[in-house]
């Protein structure tokens, strides 16, 4: 079993009440199973053969949003995601997988998207995105949800990346990086799209490799090096690290700052992952051209809206509004009328709460405004 190589873990999580307090489903639920501490006393009871996987149970294991509070808190040096991925790997050895995770890594394997759309159509409603070379020092990766479903967000930052005068490209059959994949318990499959994606990216000869798209930044940062993937050479980064750079060497400047006052929302693989905090808060600065206001939970403590490889809300649609929904009231709290995200997964999550009053905006469409 996976989770065996998760023990310490495991053992000590069933313990402890020190984070169900913070964590972002359980506070939401209010189900002690979907806590840490529940988690870990279901997966110690069936490494030790007391109980076996049913059907409540591996609900239950997908249940976490992957965010990464419960090892922020710790101080123990636990590390519950990592184990919550073990069993979905157990999972899905034993053909246990639930049917919508089933339906999404067909999707994933069969369309290189986890919502099933044609790959034909992956840049259809980006403004901007014809007309560009095969090949180029930059590679913007755009992503599953900017593609589909926030392609306002990948055509802002193609708006971007013109005002610059940056030459760049896209990869004409892009797929999914093969993180939800992953997240879902699929290792083999994940570690397929991984090695696809990267001779794709390795056959561009860019020099530098740009995404909107934090789990895509993730993946190209940790996960592949850890399959032993080889992206050496090329620099990559986050659309708001590289923005950070045009901004500061005066390749864009803003024509005029936005009125509203806002807040921004610390993702899980920029914030916690990468400590990706500062950058994003020197562009908002600039947007704004004046100081923006920070949520109470904020930085490494920030709330996550279900961001983990965009398909926590697919998986869970009501918890999914149950997180985002909180998120938006924190930004009320703070007197914010403009949240705003550095993903375009997180934004589809947040709409789809739909609060009145509260705009929510990706940082790279608060600067192609500006402009």
């Amino acid at each position: 079993m996976h989770i065996n190589d998760h023990t310490s873990t495991i053992e000590a999580c069933r313990f402890c009440f020190m984070c169900r307090h913070v964590c972002t489903v359980g506070i939401v639920s209010g189900r002690e199973s979907d806590t840490p501490r529940g988690r870990g006393l279901i997966l110690s009871k069936i490494q030790k053969g007391y109980i076996a996987y049913d059907e409540d149970l591996v609900e239950t294991v997908y249940r976490c949003c992957l965010c990464g509070m419960c090892e922020t808190w710790c101080k123990a040096g636990c590390t519950p995601p990592t184990a919550a991925l073990a069993a979905r790997a157990d999972i899905v050895a034993k053909g246990m997988a639930p049917e919508r995770v089933r339906r999404i890594r067909e999707n994933l394997v069969g369309t290189g998207n986890p919502f099933g759309l044609p790959p034909r159509d992956r840049f259809k409603a980006i403004a901007g995105g014809n007309g560009l070379p095969e090949r180029a020092d930059v590679l913007y990766y755009v992503g599953c949800d900017a593609a589909y479903r926030q392609p306002e967000v990948a055509g802002a930052f193609i708006k971007i990346l013109r005002a610059a005068g940056i030459e760049f490209s896209l990869l004409a059959d892009e797929r999914s990086t093969g993180k939800a994949l992953s997240i879902l318990g699929y290792r083999d499959d994940a570690r397929a799209a991984a090695e696809s994606l990267v001779k794709k990216i390795r056959a561009s000869a860019c020099k530098v490799l740009v995404t909107t798209c934090p789990s895509s930044y993730d993946a190209f940062k940790s996960d592949y090096p850890a399959m032993g993937l080889d992206l050496s050479g090329i620099e990559i980064l986050h659309a708001s690290q590289y923005l950070d750079r045009l901004l500061s060497e005066k390749r864009i400047a803003p024509r005029r700052h936005l009125a509203a006052g806002a807040t921004l929302l610390d993702g899980t693989y920029l914030g916690r992952h990468h400590g990706i905090f500062e950058e994003p808060r020197r562009v908002l600065a600039t947007v704004l051209g004046s100081e923006h206001s920070e949520m109470i939970w904020s930085r490494e403590m920030a709330h996550a809206a279900g961001e983990a490889g965009g398909v926590f809300q697919l998986l869970h649609p009501e918890l999914s509004l149950g997180l985002a929904a909180r998120v938006l009231d924190q930004a009320a709290q703070a007197g914010a009328s403009v949240l705003a995200v550095t993903c375009p997964a997180t934004k589809a999550a947040l709409l789809a709460a739909d609060r009145d009053g509260m705009q929510v905006r990706d940082i790279v469409e608060l600067v192609a405004d500006g402009l």
